[in-house]
């Protein structure tokens, strides 16, 4: 069976660590997608607030999270993968993309420390200030500029499907389509000599693009590594728990059954990851674990629904 795994951003209070590890543990889960970005939201880093938790000495940053790992080992969980803060770079602001240079690559090296085996880097979106080339050749330069980082702390990094909002309106972002995804992947790979590259399919960014889920994992097929799962209305990205939405009386608002019968075809077989954290905030606090035993059974549904095989048999 695969692993279980929920982002820790709604699942775990900072303020009460020892409880949220406990939590997923009883809920059945068994690892936790760590969000360094919850120490520094997209937001800070757009208004330049950028503080310097995130940007020290690695032995100081490494004494804020060692009580992590000592809390999920007591526990029996992992770190299979992780989230660095976001965007790493933006146009005109020098200094605030060097201080994000630095954070991802201390996120990176924090992840290896923590057990983690992948990171989610965020591409980033050009589209209103380049061309689709320059876009995608700023991207290539970004994320090879990050190989020294990933190879000496053992993390492969991953890119992820993103979409654009502007005036309403939900637009294609880097990397939603997922043939030149690929195409990033396999060239960034052969210039670092090895593996240090793969792919976060995030369901919601796709859902709420319209892509066809079946097709896009089958286009990313080996390269998909780690996964986004949650659900969304078709036109807003709201991170919240499979089966939400109906469009109608009969059928729901993403496409789950193609997007599983892709990760069987693909033999996927990392970790089935929840990124719901908008379902966290909402529900009262009393209600966290039984949510999170529903995501864990959900977790345990998915990973039959990819294991059997033509005649329905695990």
């Amino acid at each position: 069976m695969h692993k279980i795994g929920i982002q820790s951003m709604g699942a775990i209070s900072m303020e009460r660590l020892e409880e949220g590890y406990r939590r997923l543990r009883e809920a059945g889960v068994d690892c936790v997608d760590f969000g360094f970005d919850e120490y520094l939201p997209c937001g800070k880093v757009y208004e330049e607030k950028v503080d310097d938790f995130l940007d020290r000495p690695m032995e100081e940053l490494w004494e804020s999270f060692k009580p992590h790992v000592e809390l999920a080992q007591k526990y029996g969980l992992t770190f299979e993968q992780m989230h660095a803060p976001f965007p790493m770079w933006q146009k005109g602001r020098k200094e605030i993309s060097e201080k994000m240079s630095r954070i991802t690559r201390n996120t990176i090296e924090l992840c290896g420390r923590m057990g983690g085996k992948y990171i989610v880097v965020h591409p980033i979106n050009l589209a209103y200030e380049y061309s689709k080339q320059e876009e995608r050749d700023f991207n290539m330069e970004m994320y090879k500029s990050l190989i020294p980082t990933a190879r000496q702390h053992h993390v492969m990094i991953c890119l992820e499907n993103l979409f654009l909002e502007r005036n309403g309106h939900l637009m294609e972002g880097i990397c939603s389509d997922f043939t030149e995804a690929a195409s990033m992947v396999d060239e960034l790979n052969a210039w670092a000599g090895e593996e240090l590259f793969g792919f976060c399919f995030d369901v919601g960014h796709a859902n709420i693009l319209g892509k066809n889920l079946y097709q896009s994992v089958l286009t990313l097929g080996e390269r998909l590594k780690i996964l986004h799962i949650h659900d969304n209305d078709g036109v807003s990205d709201l991170h919240t728990l499979p089966y939400t939405f109906a469009r109608s009386w009969f059928g729901v608002s993403t496409e789950w059954d193609g997007f599983l019968r892709g990760l069987r075809e693909i033999g996927y077989r990392g970790v089935l990851n929840f990124e719901v954290f908008r379902c966290m905030q909402a529900f009262p606090e009393e209600l966290h674990p039984a949510v999170l035993k529903l995501l864990a059974d959900m977790g345990g549904y998915f990973s039959r629904q990819i294991l059997q095989d033509d005649d329905g048999n695990v």
